[in-house]
């Protein structure tokens, strides 16, 4: 057990170097596009040349389960460690906001677990049965592979592109907060021990409070969901609903301390954001939505021209 100075050292330490706020943003402009013409008896295109095709291809669209999809893995876990070198200034107030947000919250930290643990009943311990089953990443990497597969049964291209940047984001989200939990080394609050018992650095799998995986692995899958079918109005609130309710549950639980689940939380949502912006799909440009199309026969001979907006 060490010191509240000593337990704040960790925690800005290790949050410095193995947390990623926020990733740099994806240049979303698109080259000049080229223009192709084809000539023949059925139809005339302007558009994208074939050489451009395939690197707007390779910009960041996921879209099946193969070599290339593992090959990412590691090209964004590059990304992701040395995001903090390209931070700009509203980068680094997001990262401040969560440093402060987490420590404000270790000044509350008993008082809730007290709270929590005064009220427990049959009911909440059930709902809190509940989420823990939901945020558990044994329950979730089944559930988005299901997920995928009725993407590829169902030629669903946004179910196969929504689960595999769920599984990659879900996976770095796991390193992620393996890296805090064995920098931190905190006690969880079921051993008895106070809010400020940190052990520092450890391969033991002890005492692993900080932070709550469970929750950033919720958190990671919900900003996915939320930001691939923010079409929906309701995907969206259910997503970081059922994701809250897996921290709460942590908390009801006696697993974690308010802390861990805000950290965690941040974790996942940053984490998944970054992702995201890795594979951010570029718009077509103007040209490529052209078709000028000719129409022979024997009552007229000119141009059809088509914009897809």
């Amino acid at each position: 057990m060490v010191s509240k100075v000593t337990a704040a050292v960790i925690f800005l330490g290790s949050t410095l170097f193995s947390f990623s706020v926020h990733a740099e943003p994806v240049n979303s402009s698109s080259p000049p596009a080229a223009v192709s013409v084809q000539a023949t008896s059925a139809q005339l295109d302007l558009g994208l040349t074939e050489a451009d095709k395939p690197a707007r291809a390779d910009n960041g669209d996921v879209d099946k389960l193969d070599l290339k999809y593992a090959k990412g893995y590691l090209t964004d876990a590059g990304r992701l460690a040395t995001s903090p070198l390209r931070w700009e200034s509203n980068d680094w107030l997001k990262f401040g906001l969560v440093i402060g947000g987490t420590a404000t919250l270790f000044l509350v930290d008993e008082k809730v677990k007290d709270l929590s643990q005064n009220n427990q009943n049959s009911v909440g311990k059930g709902f809190a049965s509940i989420g823990n089953t939901i945020g558990d990443p044994l329950v979730a990497f089944p559930a988005l592979g299901a997920f995928y597969l009725y993407g590829h049964l169902a030629d669903d291209s946004k179910a196969r592109r929504t689960s595999l940047l769920a599984l990659e984001s879900l996976t770095m989200t796991g390193v992620i907060a393996s890296i805090h939990k064995s920098i931190a080394s905190r006690h969880r609050p079921e051993s008895g021990d106070g809010p400020w018992a940190w052990d520092g650095p450890s391969l033991s799998s002890k005492n692993v409070s900080f932070c709550s995986g469970h929750t950033a692995s919720a958190f990671s899958i919900a900003t996915v969901f939320a930001n691939e079918y923010r079409d929906n109005p309701y995907v969206a609130p259910v997503a970081y609903g059922l994701a809250t309710f897996v921290g709460m549950s942590r908390i009801y639980s006696n697993k974690h301390w308010l802390s861990d689940t805000f950290f965690g939380g941040a974790v996942g949502y940053f984490t998944s954001k970054a992702i995201l912006s890795y594979h951010k799909k570029q718009k077509d440009s103007p040209l490529s939505r052209f078709t000028v199309r000719p129409e022979i026969s024997k009552e007229m001979t000119g141009l059809t021209v088509k914009y897809a907006f």
